[in-house]
């Protein structure tokens, strides 16, 4: 009978598991450099713990729901008579008619309906229901000089609040919500595929093709996305072996990560073509803004009949309004994802700090954050968890390149082409970025979104993105952060908002 062995004490199968203790590391968001005693986390990044599907990344592998069942008819139909059926036929911004105004006033007198706990499809669609009508709410009330936070009805505010506890969601419309859960597949009674896309959405505010596109090419490029995290994967158990023929295999796996980034950014440049820069503009944007969208002296919203220590609580501010943010690209944890793993440093500089209430996760600094780090709580608890762990491996990439850059210089080639690519994507979302909003700041709306959306309010200060930030310097300061983390030439010079 053979003799057992032990293993010695210092084996790597023998120490704790590093995401036992996973966190963002302080001041980066990106990978530790040192295991600090723990073993090194080889666990799949595609786990089910996370969410993350093999075939369809970030996206949920089964079917949206397009409705709730009868028990919340009344969300339901709330909602549909709030976008209507055409693009006239829904509720305005600012609320001008005497129809938007019996809308709010049926919302305030609704009844507090108990949540649906029972799957988390049933939760997802719940949140998407509720917060489409909080932002109609919100942005159906007409202008006034508050000088407080705008009361939001406890028929809207505790159910959502809820849901947003369970789903570990904060309680305002998310990319998870206009995105994520809000589409069908070209064939809807096949699973979503790289072969079966995003076609078309679920909901929307204002019933355009041009919104329904703004979410559905957002899906396309996060299906395109799941290829990036299986090389992604496939990269890491390399890293994690790291002998020549590893490192032979994971500059190959760079080289085609290069090639997945530039189709995700050239999905991203078909809004051009899919979108109306007029209509996004004015009749669709207006409608993502959050609580501090008017910035640092944003007045929030009141979520009344809510209890303290619930989610809402979380993102108040001292005069009690909640200050969350509308949906964002930030919000999508595919460039994260890829950020984290390509190791771009995104830590906060003197001139970059958004206070927050609660601690943010990696700060370097208490109570401050990259708006990259503040991103995190609006993403689904699971995709966050997902990011944790992709951060809490024991040795980034860039420190195994840089140490075999004169051993091995086509691995460092190749990651330095993985930058390049990511460079390259959020120069193409600059782009898009330019036309649909910078541009559109500068000119008057044509007669026909005059009509619609009535008198056009100049912007003031500079200008910011639904997620709250300050556009131009987050996008330059990302664009730039890719370009420093490379390894050999830097890349030039780069496309500059104009």
């Amino acid at each position: 009978m053979p003799t057992q062995q032990t293993l010695p004490s210092n084996h790597f199968l023998s120490l704790p598991p590093s995401y036992a203790h996973s966190s963002l590391p302080e001041s980066s968001g990106t990978q530790s450099h040192a295991s600090g005693g723990l073993a090194p986390n080889v666990a799949s990044l595609a786990a089910a713990d996370y969410d993350v599907d093999v075939r369809t990344g970030f996206l949920p592998a089964t079917k949206n729901l397009e409705r709730l069942p009868q028990d919340w008819d009344l969300w339901e139909d709330a909602l549909a008579a709030a976008r209507g059926e055409t693009v006239n036929d829904g509720l305005r911004l600012k609320g001008p008619r005497e129809k938007d105004r019996l809308w709010r006033q049926g919302v305030e007198t609704m009844p507090i309906l108990d949540v649906p706990q029972a799957s988390l499809p049933l939760l997802r669609r719940a949140h998407l229901v509720l917060s489409f009508l909080l932002h109609f709410y919100v942005h159906t009330t007409p202008p006034s000089a508050r000088t407080t936070a705008l009361p939001i009805p406890p028929s809207i505010a505790v159910p959502i609040v809820t849901v947003s506890n369970l789903l570990g969601l904060p309680p305002v419309v998310t990319y998870s919500d206009t995105v994520l859960y809000n589409f069908l597949p070209n064939q809807p009674a096949l699973p979503v595929s790289i072969s079966n896309i995003p076609t078309r959405c679920i909901e929307s505010f204002t019933n355009t093709r041009s919104e329904e596109q703004f979410y559905v090419v957002s899906a396309q490029c996060e299906i395109a996305g799941a290829e990036a995290l299986r090389l992604m994967r496939r990269s890491l158990d390399e890293l994690f072996l790291a002998d020549d023929v590893a490192l032979k295999r994971l500059s190959s796996y760079l080289r085609k990560l290069a090639v997945q980034i530039d189709l995700i950014g050239d999905i991203t440049l078909s809004m051009i073509q899919n979108v109306d820069p007029e209509e996004f503009y004015h009749l669709i944007r207006p409608w993502f803004r959050g609580g501090d969208a008017d910035g640092p002296n944003s007045l929030g919203w009141e979520f009344q009949g809510i209890e303290a220590g619930s989610t809402a609580e979380s993102g108040r501010t001292g005069t009690g309004a909640t200050l969350f943010s509308g949906p964002s690209a930030g919000q999508s944890s595919l460039i994260h994802a890829i950020d984290i793993f390509l190791t771009v440093d995104h830590a906060p500089t003197p001139d970059e700090g958004i206070v927050l209430d609660a601690e943010p996760i990696g700060s370097s600094k208490p109570n401050e954050a990259t708006f990259v780090q503040r991103m995190l709580q609006y993403m689904p608890q699971q995709h966050r968890s997902f990011l944790l762990h992709l951060a809490s491996q024991p040795t980034s990439l860039r420190q195994l390149v840089a140490s075999c850059a004169e051993t091995h210089p086509k691995l460092v080639a190749s990651y330095d082409a993985a930058l390049e690519a990511l460079k390259r994507f959020r120069e193409k979302h600059m782009r898009v970025v330019s036309i649909f909003i910078v541009q559109q700041a500068r000119r008057q709306p044509s007669e026909r979104i005059q009509e619609l959306i009535g008198e056009v309010e100049a912007p003031v200060g500079e200008l910011r993105g639904t997620g709250g930030s300050p556009l131009f310097k987050f996008l330059k300061r990302c664009r730039d952060n890719t370009t420093k983390a490379m390894i050999g030439k830097p890349a030039g010079p780069g496309f500059e908002l104009a």
